[in-house]
């Protein structure tokens, strides 16, 4: 290949990258199934052929940006969720606690900006429920509010720069990790332009992203055995999302017993202030009971969960979902207690393995699974070499094939389809051997 189209091709390919992010950004509605999954599986082909030939740390973090500036102004399209982080920023704004009061409670009694609108566009899942969001994400919700005038624009954005600040700090984050792990940078690629992360993470504001980052800084500094530092970062991460609170004792072993008691009263101590501002009333009872919606309730892209449920409705002939629902946290403790306790965790190699592979299982059995829950496995599977969590952040997208005009019905053929290659993949790299290293090679079918 000459000079000339080399470099034509090094800056095609991010044009291309460019052009499928703003379509999706500025464009595409979830209702238009063949375009939207057309577009974001070709950002997929687009990245590996640009990663294998022409990826550079400095490129990655330019680029990465770039594709996420894309989104700035775009009010998420996918997603509802945003709706309700401006509705429980404003209502704290009028001091009122979002865990004591459902919107359908508070629709009558309250004024602020947008509020008939919020109400209406976060949806009657929403409005019928208590608050989910832990405290620092609720404490960012608040920013928000404080933006919320006649456009709507102005909160999204508000939110999308705080988040944008905690995607820089991953970055460098995320870099050191792998330079920990004596594992190329470049890596990285996998995760900063991985389209899942931009699309769901800064696009649709989802706070998987920020709480990964938070989640990063605490396994350094437990690899670095500081475990007041990592108790700090890692309440951060679960006041921003709970599902770190399952990975802690993944560093029982490796710290000891004096070290991991001092990691675990320091996370304790700091979420207890970020939690003591909403501790009142029925809050807690509120809030569990809100968390036993996701066991008990709601369904979507299951895997595992739904041969279960066909089951059920053969044996018993209805729906075992709230039965189901009752025994998932003690399966859920029994995977944390195999992976993390019965796992000699005592190198970070064998510690990220075995995060991934309780997540994966974690994943595997639920009874929901948005695409945005996947960013989650990403960066494990990186670090731990496993190619099956990038192949899950392609086809998980694919479950937005449920969403009609009028109705959201989930299509057997692209959950089978996606589901297949993910148990396909992840049992070939259970049994055969792991795949991550040939990401970066030009080839990837070579030794």
């Amino acid at each position: 290949m000459s000079l000339f189209s080399k470099t034509l091709s090094q800056w095609t390919l991010p044009l291309l990258l460019f052009f499928g992010f703003y379509s999706i950004a500025h464009g595409l509605q979830r209702t238009e199934t063949i375009p939207l999954l057309a577009t974001y599986s070709g950002l997929f082909l687009v990245l590996w052929i640009w990663i294998r030939n022409y990826s550079s740390l400095w490129n990655i973090f330019i680029i990465g940006l770039i594709c996420r500036l894309l989104f700035w102004n775009h009010i998420p399209a996918l997603s509802q969720d945003f709706y309700r982080f401006i509705w429980d920023g404003n209502i704290q704004l009028l001091g009122i606690n979002p865990f004591r009061f459902t919107p359908n409670e508070l629709i009558d009694l309250i004024d602020f900006p947008n509020a008939q609108l919020l109400f209406e566009k976060m949806g009657s899942l929403s409005n019928e429920n208590y608050s989910n969001y832990p405290p620092l994400s609720q404490y960012l919700y608040q920013v928000m509010a404080y933006f919320n005038n006649d456009d709507i624009r102005f909160p999204v954005v508000a939110l999308r720069g705080l988040y944008l600040i905690g995607e820089i700090f991953l970055f460098f984050g995320a870099k050191s990790l792998l330079e920990r792990m004596e594992l190329p940078t470049s890596y990285l690629s996998w995760y900063f332009l991985n389209p899942l992360v931009i699309v769901e993470g800064f696009g649709n504001l989802h706070g998987e992203s920020l709480m990964l980052a938070f989640t990063l800084f605490a396994w350094l500094f437990c690899l670095k055995r500081k475990p007041l530092l990592g108790g700090l970062f890692m309440a951060l991460a679960i006041g921003t999302k709970l599902l770190p609170l399952l990975l802690i004792p993944f560093f029982f072993r490796y710290l000891g017993i004096r070290k991991f008691t001092i990691f675990g009263v320091s996370i304790l101590g700091f979420s207890v202030l970020l939690w003591i501002p909403f501790w009142e009333g029925k809050m807690l009872e509120n809030y569990t009971q809100t968390i036993q919606l996701w066991f008990t309730t709601f369904e979507f892209n299951g895997s595992l969960y739904n041969i279960v449920r066909a089951i059920g409705y053969e044996v018993k002939g209805y729906n075992i979902i709230r039965k189901l629902g009752k025994i998932t946290p003690f399966i859920t403790l029994g995977l944390v207690l195999l992976f993390s306790l019965f796992n000699s965790n005592r190198c970070p190699q064998q510690i990220f393995k075995s995060m991934l592979f309780f997540l994966s299982c974690y994943f595997f059995m639920a009874t929901t699974v948005h695409p945005w829950y996947i960013i989650n496995l990403i960066f494990l599977g990186i670090i731990s070499g496993y190619i099956y969590p990038i192949l899950w952040s392609l086809v998980v997208f694919w479950s937005y094939s449920a969403y009609g005009v009028e109705v959201v019905e989930e299509k057997i053929g692209w959950q089978l389809g996606a589901y297949l290659l993910v148990y396909g993949c992840f049992f070939y790299e259970l049994f055969k051997g792991r795949l991550g290293h040939h990401l970066q090679k030009s080839n990837f079918f070579s030794v």
